[in-house]
């Protein structure tokens, strides 16, 4: 599903953020990606998004070399990819509604079909009953639902999230992550950055751990381990 070969990483300022890795998703994995601030999962992460290209190796998603993507093909790949972050990033002038049928627009859904699918995915992260709310008038934790509902209303075959549990109390961060884990057992590849340890060591899916750009540990059902 994922692959990285020979993949190494060099910013303009002369940072070295990967060196040489090689990583191998299958698909419908769940995977951490661990580390102190700096490690290398973040840049990983914009890897897989197209956000920025890696000074030399190859990148592989879904069998396609994405590092060969010419510019105008970046959209049509992204719409493979969900993704959730640290900070919602919904419209605040748009009800919740309007947030996740947006993403559908973008790809230019037809509109019955964003009648039918934006309910459902609502109703699947519980929020059925809040979606002619605002985001400001939502929880932190309810907002992070409507952000995983926005990043899976395309029904992606990746979910891409980066520090999701970041902003939310522990027992928050518990209830999103039983929705991460419910739509990687409906069969989408999940990435997961993340510090937080009590998370991994909880759900006991493969880690794979970065220090200073390299991978030092892949563990299959493994635990965090601190490396900084």
């Amino acid at each position: 599903m994922i692959q990285f070969k020979n993949v190494s990483k060099i910013y303009e300022n002369g940072t070295k953020a990967l060196s040489n890795i090689n990583i191998s998703i299958g698909r419908g994995e769940f995977v951490f990606l661990v580390g102190a601030s700096g490690a290398g999962k973040s840049t990983a992460i914009k890897l897989i998004l197209k956000e920025i290209e890696p000074s030399k190796g190859t990148i592989i998603v879904d069998r396609k070399d994405i590092t060969k993507l010419r510019k105008k093909e970046i959209p049509y790949y992204r719409r493979n990819i969900g993704v959730v972050f640290q900070d919602f990033r919904l419209l605040p002038d748009k009800t919740i509604y309007e947030n996740v049928a947006f993403a559908m627009e973008i790809v230019e859904a037809r509109e019955k079909d964003i009648k039918k699918r934006v309910p459902s995915i609502l109703a699947m992260v519980g929020l059925e009953d809040n979606a002619n709310s605002y985001p400001h008038q939502l929880s932190g934790g309810e907002q992070q639902r409507a952000t995983l509902a926005r990043a899976m209303v395309n029904n992606p075959s990746i979910l891409v999230a980066d520090e999701p549990t970041g902003n939310l109390d522990p027992d928050t961060a518990i209830d999103i992550m039983r929705i991460i884990n419910m739509i990687n057992h409906r069969g989408t590849t999940v990435i997961m950055a993340t510090h937080a340890s009590e998370i991994v060591n909880a759900m006991k899916k493969r880690v794979i751990t970065f220090k200073k750009g390299v991978v030092i540990r892949d563990q299959e059902k493994g635990g965090y381990i601190n490396e900084a």
